[in-house]
């Protein structure tokens, strides 16, 4: 069996104590979790069981004071205009950093569910002592179908003119003509 030198040894037990002490916090972190969940929720039975013949009255401190930092907390994050801003290095940078801004607040505000997305992510940072939020790209191509009817020719044709201006974007599925005066 091959000897480990000693600098070889010490790394490998700090590292094994490293992780036997994240385990423990982890551990106690996860236990931290489920009591502030049961707080929230009014159930203090852990720490505080009712006795026979008491009240069983139960405190929502914890939802209460959760529920009532929520509303300022959502106006400091999502109060204003920008929920982001960025900020030009020089004088250059001024337009693109506007622009930036504009698109980044747009795309989270308006094209997913910003406000929501925030108000989830405090309230888990309150509650479970951390808030975390999932972001990705997603490309997608979303086909739309649209009918026309009773076109004139000249009408017809400015459809076949932006069908084929489009470079293979759009694409005429189908094509009927009545004769002049036909009803339908």
């Amino acid at each position: 069996m091959p000897k480990i030198d000693t600098p070889a040894l010490t790394a490998m037990l700090a590292a094994e104590r490293t992780n036997a002490l994240a385990a423990i916090e982890a551990s106690k972190l996860s236990s931290d979790r489920s009591d502030a969940m049961d707080y929230y929720l009014g159930d203090m039975s852990k720490d505080m069981p009712a006795a026979d013949g008491r009240s069983r009255a139960v405190s929502t401190d914890v939802a209460d004071t959760i529920e009532g930092l929520m509303p300022q907390l959502m106006d400091i994050f999502a109060g204003s205009d920008e929920v982001v801003r960025f900020e030009p290095v020089g004088p250059e940078d001024e337009e693109a950093a506007q622009q930036e801004t504009d698109y980044v607040n747009h795309v989270f505000m308006q094209q997913n569910p910003g406000f929501m997305t925030l108000y989830a992510f405090v309230k888990d940072a309150l509650l479970s002592k951390v808030g975390v939020v999932k972001v990705w790209w997603e490309e997608r191509e979303v086909e739309e179908r649209e009918t026309y009817l009773d076109l004139t020719e000249e009408q017809f044709a400015r459809v076949v003119a932006e069908v084929e201006a489009s470079g293979g974007a759009l694409e005429i599925v189908e094509h009927s003509s009545r004769p002049m005066g036909a009803q339908a």
